[in-house]
This record gives structure tokens, C-alpha cells and sequence, in this order.
């Protein structure tokens, strides 16, 4: 199967203006492809934008994708990222990949195309965990429902892991263990640990640090095993949640 003949057959497709072997397509509006054929000529990577195309971010992550190609592909990392990416106007720091079985552009009318396609897209260091650390569960959730990639103005979704537990509500994690979640959970149970004795909240960033939180009279935080214990206030506490996942 080469990519090229398949991708130059869709309706629509036009060359992508100053790369080589570049193609773009808008299947409806507000909704636009755009790809790059690799050096090896097997395989493609692709950005889509849903309502956020922006030709010359697009172009960069093209260009360099293309220049990081080996890096890309070479592993068995289901999310791969590398540092440096910059595009004026933007704040994105790295550049990001994802494997075919974690997305599904072409996996319906395509499916020989989707073994060979990465996805490509920019994104912020902070919204990426070691690669090992995914399950193809985690990427996926990841890549659809925290990163929306196709959204080409985002602002960033640090990786955030959390199990909890509460006495009082008797809301947790259960069974499930660690779940990926939006900071806005992990504030809301750190607020719903007050007055509720025998709770806790444990909570990972894209570091690896895990901090663990229960209450006695205050909020305790402790990181890791035999890491410092303090005694924190409810803002002090929420600063330094929200400072942890961006630094």
C-alpha cells in the first residue's frame, strides 16, 4: 500500500503549498487535514484541525515531523513527544505524536492507511507522562479526551492522575485504582476533604511525583513514601496542586 496514491485519491486534496510530498483536504467546513509523507516514503503524518487552522503552525508541525521522522516512528512509545517545537503566536513546546492504534483518522474507510498514519500535533510538555507510563487504555483517553488535538488553539491539559477516596461522600476511584482526570476533579475533592476524617486523595503529575492528601484538622500533604508532611491550608494547598501539573 503507498500512502501517497490512497491520500492524493480523496476529493478535495490539493497540494500543501511549500513542502514536498504534502497534501491538504477539508472533507466539511471548519474541519481540515493536512499530511506529509515520511523520508521513508511508508509512512504519514497527519494534523487535523476542527476550527483552529492555522496554515503556518500546521506547515511547522509538517516540517518538523518530517525532520524528526525516525524519531517518530522508531519505537513502541504509544504518545511520543519532542521538546524545542515553537511557532510564533503559540505557546506550544513540544511536538507530538501518536500511534495508529491510539487514534482512528483513517481506521473506518481506511484501514490499511491507519496502520501507517501518526498523528501529529503540538502540544505543552506538562500534558505528557513518561511513555512507559501509558496503557493503550490511557493513550487513547488521553489523546481524545484531554489533548483534543484537533484543536490547534488549546490551551494546555496537564497529564493528571488521581485516586481517592471520602468518608463522608463516599465518592472514590474504587476498583478502577488511579483514573486520569481534569484538574477541576482534583481541586473539587481536595475542597470536599474538610471535616471528613479517614479520606484521602492521591494525585500524580506528568513528573511522576505523587502527592498524597488526607485531613486532621487541616490539609496534610506528604510526597511519596517517607517524603516531607505539611500542614497546609485549603488556597496554599490548591496553589500548589495547580503549580505542580504546569512546572
Amino acid at each position: 500500500m503507498d500512502p501517497a496514491v490512497v491520500v492524493s485519491g480523496f476529493p478535495g486534496i490539493e497540494e500543501f503549498p511549500g513542502i514536498a510530498d504534502a497534501w491538504h483536504w477539508s472533507p466539511a467546513p471548519g474541519l481540515d487535514f493536512a499530511a506529509v509523507l515520511s523520508e521513508d516514503r511508508r509512512h504519514l503524518f497527519q494534523v487535523n484541525a476542527r476550527d483552529s487552522y492555522d496554515e503556518a503552525l500546521v506547515r511547522a508541525l509538517l516540517v518538523a515531523a518530517c525532520k524528526n521522522g525516525s524519531r517518530l516512528l522508531s519505537g513502541d512509545a504509544l504518545l511520543t513527544t519532542i521538546p524545542g517545537f515553537r511557532n510564533p503566536g503559540h505557546d506550544f513546546d513540544v511536538l507530538a505524536a501518536a500511534r495508529p492504534e491510539v487514534h482512528r483518522f483513517h481506521e473506518v474507510q481506511e484501514p490499511e492507511l491507519q496502520k501507517v498514519t501518526w498523528a501529529v500535533f503540538p502540544g505543552y510538555g506538562c500534558e505528557f507522562a513518561r511513555p512507559d507510563r501509558y496503557t493503550l487504555e490511557d493513550a487513547r483517553e488521553s489523546f481524545n479526551r484531554f489533548l483534543t488535538p484537533a484543536n490547534l488553539d488549546r490551551a494546555p491539559a496537564p497529564f493528571l492522575s488521581v485516586r481517592y477516596y471520602n468518608t463522608v461522600t463516599k465518592g472514590g476511584t474504587g476498583r478502577q485504582g488511579s483514573i486520569l482526570v481534569k484538574p477541576e476533579i482534583l481541586y473539587h475533592e481536595l475542597k470536599l476533604l474538610e471535616g471528613a476524617p479517614g479520606s484521602f486523595v492521591e494525585f500524580e503529575n506528568f513528573r511522576g511525583q505523587v502527592f498524597r492528601v488526607e485531613w486532621d484538622l487541616d490539609w496534610i500533604l506528604s510526597e511519596g513514601a517517607g517524603g516531607e508532611v505539611r500542614r497546609m491550608r485549603l488556597d496554599d494547598l490548591l496553589a500548589f496542586a495547580a503549580k505542580s501539573l504546569h512546572v
